[in-house]
């Protein structure tokens, strides 16, 4: 199936464009220039639509609002249910990691941020939206 949460963020720079092509989310759009307009990012099902006006309940209502913290964006829209690559991952110690899928031929295994408790990969799972939210909760960018 693919992609699975729609979400917002209140930004829109190169580098998060850039971040969402890695993850294979690509513009709705096909004129790049037009989606370097705007002041939000909406990703849903996977494609990224840019859009110029500030934020609206009746645009917006059933997508995710990231405000500006851009790793909580990224961390959703990268939501798949039909892969685990580029997913976060969490065990109930509060150890972090992200999984490298090998989609390219290389190595596959989760990548931890810092040295974790716990290296059993059995205890992890993929994060839950609401996981996502409390971890990234107080980090966002300004």
């Amino acid at each position: 199936m693919g992609f699975t949460t729609p979400c917002f963020i209140r930004k829109n720079t190169e580098r998060l464009r850039e971040s969402l092509k890695r993850l294979g989310i690509r513009p709705l759009l096909s004129n790049e220039r037009l989606n370097a307009i705007g002041d939000n990012i909406k990703v849903y099902h996977g494609r990224e639509a840019v859009f110029s006006c500030s934020y609206s309940q009746e645009l917006y209502g059933h997508f995710l609002d990231c405000g500006t913290n851009e790793n909580l964006f990224l961390a959703i829209a990268a939501l798949r249910d039909d892969t685990d690559h580029n997913q976060l991952f969490v065990n109930d110690k509060g150890d972090w990691g992200i999984y490298r899928g090998g989609s390219d031929g290389g190595l596959s295994g989760i990548d931890f941020y810092g040295m974790p408790n716990d290296l059993n990969v059995d205890n992890y799972h993929k994060a839950t939206v609401e996981e996502l939210i409390e971890h990234f909760k107080g980090k966002e960018e300004i």
